[in-house]
Parts: C-alpha cells; sequence; structure tokens
C-alpha cells in the first residue's frame, strides 16, 4: 500500500472546467433570458498511478454577489462568510448560491488525463459575480489499485463538501453573460493514506486556461508509460502519456522548464531541458524516445 502511496506523492489531476467558447466579448448572448448567465461544467484529469479513482459528485452550488457584475475588481473580504454582497449590509444582502444543473454520479478522473475532459453540466445561473464554487461528493468514492481490488475513499471532515473561492482574473468572459472556469485538482495533495484507509481531503486551485500555457509532445516507444515531470523552480507538473505516448501539461505558468520521462519497464530515464514557455502558448517539444 505505502507503494501506491509514494507513486501518488506530487501528482496533478485537473477536474473541472466550467466553459463556454473563446472570447472576451463586452456583448450579451441574446438568447440568454435577461438577469441570467449561461455555465458550463466539464470535467477532466492529469495523473495518478492508481488504476482509477472514482469521485460520486452529486451536486454544484455557485455563490454568486447579484448586486456587481463579473468584471469588477476583487474586494478583500468577498470571500469571508459573512459578506453580504458590495455596498450590501444584513439587511440587504445580495449574495445568493445558485445550484448548477449537473449529472450527479460516478467520475473516473483517470479516464480523463492530458487535456481531455468531459461535459459535466450547463445551466443558467442568476447574473452576478461568482464568488466560490462549493462541490457536495456522496458516500461512493473509490480508489482501484489495480483492475480490480477497491478501497472506499472517505472524504476527510465533518461535511461532505468543499468550497472553493474564485477570483476576477480566474474567469474567462466569453460574453457578459458567458464565463469559463478551470479548476485544479491535486491528487496527490488530495489523497491521504492513514490509519489502513484512504481518505480524501480535497485541494484545488482555480486558474483560467485562456491565458496559461501549455506544454505538448510524444515519448516513444508506444506502451513505455513513463512518468513525465515538467519543473521549473517550485513549479512542477506531471503527466501519464497514452499509450500512443502523447502526453500534455496545462495551466502551465510562463518560465523555463526540464523535462524528465521517468523510465518504466527497464526504459533508461530521459530529461530535456531549457523549454521555454510565455503566457498564452502552446509549446510543442519535440519527440523523446527512451532507450534500455
Amino acid at each position: 500500500m505505502s507503494t501506491w502511496l509514494t507513486a501518488a506523492v506530487g501528482v496533478t489531476a485537473v477536474l473541472l472546467i466550467f466553459a463556454c467558447n473563446k472570447s472576451n466579448s463586452s456583448n450579451s448572448n441574446p438568447s440568454i433570458p435577461k438577469g441570467q448567465s449561461q455555465v458550463s461544467l466539464y470535467m477532466m484529469d492529469g495523473p495518478i498511478q492508481f488504476d482509477s479513482v472514482l469521485i460520486d459528485i452529486r451536486q454544484v452550488l455557485v455563490e454568486v454577489d447579484t448586486a456587481t457584475t463579473q468584471s469588477a475588481p476583487d474586494y478583500p473580504g468577498q470571500w469571508d462568510p459573512g459578506y453580504c454582497g458590495w455596498g450590501r449590509g444584513p439587511s440587504n444582502k445580495s449574495v445568493i448560491w445558485d445550484t448548477l444543473a449537473i449529472t450527479p454520479g460516478l467520475y473516473n478522473l483517470l479516464a480523463l488525463r492530458n487535456g481531455t475532459d468531459t461535459l459535466l453540466g450547463s445551466s443558467l445561473i442568476t447574473t452576478g459575480k461568482i464568488l466560490k464554487i462549493r462541490i457536495t461528493l456522496g458516500n461512493d468514492n473509490k480508489v482501484y489499485t489495480d483492475s480490480t481490488t477497491s478501497y472506499p475513499l472517505e472524504v476527510f471532515g465533518p461535511n461532505p463538501y468543499f468550497t472553493i473561492n474564485v477570483s476576477r482574473t480566474n474567469v474567462a468572459s466569453v460574453t457578459n453573460n458567458e464565463f469559463k472556469i478551470w479548476l485544479d485538482f491535486n491528487l496527490a495533495r488530495s489523497i491521504i493514506f492513514w490509519n489502513g484507509e484512504f481518505l480524501l481531503d480535497p485541494y484545488i486551485t482555480v486558474f483560467n486556461d485562456q491565458v496559461m500555457a501549455r506544454i505538448r509532445g510524444t515519448v516513444l516507444p508506444w506502451g513505455a508509460s513513463p512518468l513525465v515531470t515538467a519543473y521549473s523552480g517550485t513549479d512542477t507538473l506531471y503527466a501519464i502519456p497514452f499509450w500512443s505516448g502523447q502526453y500534455q501539461f496545462r495551466n502551465v505558468a510562463a518560465g523555463t522548464y526540464s523535462i524528465n520521462f521517468k523510465g518504466q519497464g527497464g526504459y533508461q530515464d530521459t530529461t530535456i531541458t531549457n523549454i521555454v514557455v510565455d503566457s498564452m502558448k502552446v509549446v510543442n517539444v519535440p519527440t523523446v524516445t527512451l532507450h534500455k
């Protein structure tokens, strides 16, 4: 069991995307009713060296300040529990929780990796500034260490939900009533093996995919399945290629990276350096071939 835990260290997963189409228009979509905004929710994942990780998603809520717009600057106290809304007080609160229509059920995060995503849900919410996202999980979360061996993944703490703060810069605007938000779910920091049990203590950061770069490449031979690590200073990203050898990193900050390919099945480790990443750019890495 400790081998599985060690294999998971440092591996990140991208869980959710609120998405529409890329744009930064100040216009409104005329097909969306007045006073509402369209939000679509997608889910995608990065690697972790289990066979599968099943997350039982039951509900998604969005906290909205209806007294202001999504383009308004962030206010230092807007994420406080008692926040009443822009320019509001306890007697005239403008902050509400709106339910996002999703498809509840089990989602295998490890079926979604290297930038692949799937639509989780799409619906209208009350117009305003998005402040928080709250995700409620059910009781059927599981970790599979191989194709047949599974263990319960208990939600850590007294509440079956977790809440993520959303900054204005985390939200990509399609129009002034359509938005995108990406959630980066770090599985290595979220799954804990303690006292004979796997525990889920979600660690999630928010990012705007439209202003963050990507790194793409291919590692051969097919089926080598190395663990691919990109690192620059304290920033470390991980990927497990598809069988064809294709891999991708998302949410990549600008910088100069080295990429290490940790060989498996007798293949030797290989490292390439000086991969320069600029914001809002896709960097294509030359094909790397591993040798035994």
